[in-house]
């Protein structure tokens, strides 16, 4: 009873403080679910582009053959089959399309993710400081968002 007191107490004192834990943490969190997103439609553009220029590329060379060899041509035909049945390239280019798609969306939403950083890690007035510009960021994005602002007009007007 008496640490459930002392715990509310705390919280009553600085829940300014608590505020901008949360408020940074959600930024993060929210930063970080549009990226996982992102990184994960990316690594299968990514990785469908890799094997479809891949099969392009044996299925071309099945199709020139210009010695006529019945042994080259089925060679030929090896490799192109062997390229079509594979996986491993498509597992390495996964994880390379997942890297760029994430690491883009963290850039392209350094500002939030940099605010919302500075409030969760750091202390006191900084940390008031990165939940206030967050704070207003969100508000700036929502009120553009929402209302359109700065959308170029469509060709029905």
């Amino acid at each position: 009873m008496v640490a459930i007191k002392n715990i509310a107490g705390n919280i009553g004192k600085n829940w300014t403080s608590y505020a901008a834990k949360g408020i940074g943490l959600a930024a993060i969190g929210l930063v970080g679910y549009d990226a996982h997103t992102i990184g994960k439609m990316q690594s299968d553009m990514y990785a469908t582009e890799r094997d479809v220029d891949a099969a392009a590329y044996y299925l071309n060379n099945t199709l020139y053959n210009p010695s006529m060899s019945s042994v080259t041509q089925k060679v030929k035909d090896g490799a192109y089959g062997m390229e079509i049945t594979q996986t491993w390239r498509r597992f390495f280019n996964l994880g390379i399309g997942y890297i760029k798609g994430f690491t883009s969306m963290l850039t392209s939403h350094v500002v939030p993710f940099g605010l919302g950083l500075g409030a969760f890690l750091t202390k006191g007035l900084p940390s008031k400081i990165c939940a206030g510009g967050l704070l207003l960021y969100g508000l700036g994005k929502g009120i553009v968002n929402f209302f359109g602002i700065g959308v170029p007009r469509g060709p029905l007007e």
